[in-house]
């Protein structure tokens, strides 16, 4: 269902708003080339208020700009493993800080959230355990009331929330992340911190051995041949 703009706000600032909201929710998927006549009518506006969002959007390192206009972000597998390799560094004590800092409500409304991925997920329901998953990042990153720390893993989400959502397309990794968000959940809970950062730092080290060439070659070299 298409969603009109407003007239209250700027217009670019309305539709930068709805088209980052539609890139977060995985409605685009990663790679798509954004057409600006098609996005004018998608909100209801001229194309102007559109160009001025798609460049903005583009300064922030969310879209790449071209001679044939903007497109999403569509990572490279050495460019995964280095984002995961930067999380790597920044999960633990995001999720170590969130166990000792996050308040009563906001592990309430974690444990609401993951709930609500599990329910996707079981659903097969990929917009709706994108949207879930994002809040969950989301709320982790205010939990640690840690401005600074904050701030680096919010620029890195942005960076790395358009190729997640495509990650998320295959069912198995939905599944990865329940198992390992669930342990995540527990132990911030159970204001285990150090549990916490050894959850965050194993699921990203899953991911890594998950993607990295060496397992890729590995799965390569299981697959039957059925050539004979």
């Amino acid at each position: 269902m298409s969603r009109k703009v407003i007239q209250s706000d700027r217009l670019r600032d309305q539709v930068y708003r709805l088209l980052r909201e539609d890139l977060f929710s995985g409605v685009i998927p990663a790679g798509s080339r954004l057409v600006e006549l098609e996005l004018a009518e998608r909100y209801g506006v001229s194309r102007t208020p559109v160009r001025e969002a798609l460049f903005q959007l583009a300064r922030e390192g969310l879209l790449e700009q071209s001679e044939r206009g903007y497109s999403l972000i569509a990572d490279t597998p050495q460019d995964f493993l280095q984002r995961m390799g930067v999380r790597l560094l920044l999960d633990p004590p995001l999720a170590e800080h969130a166990a000792r800092f996050g308040t009563e409500e906001q592990l309430d409304s974690l444990e609401a959230v993951f709930g609500r991925m599990k329910k996707a997920a079981e659903q097969s329901k990929f917009i709706a355990f994108v949207a879930a998953a994002h809040e969950f990042r989301t709320l982790l990153l205010e939990m640690c009331h840690n401005t600074p720390l904050a701030k680096v893993c919010a620029v890195l989400e942005d960076q790395f929330l358009l190729v997640r959502n495509e990650y998320y397309r295959d069912e198995s990794n939905r599944a990865i992340s329940i198992e390992r968000d669930g342990q995540l959940v527990d132990a911030i809970k159970a204001r285990d911190s150090k549990a916490a950062a050894r959850a965050a730092k194993d699921y990203v080290e899953t991911l890594i051995d998950r993607y990295s060439p060496e397992a890729k070659r590995g799965k390569a070299r299981a697959k039957p041949d059925n050539t004979a």
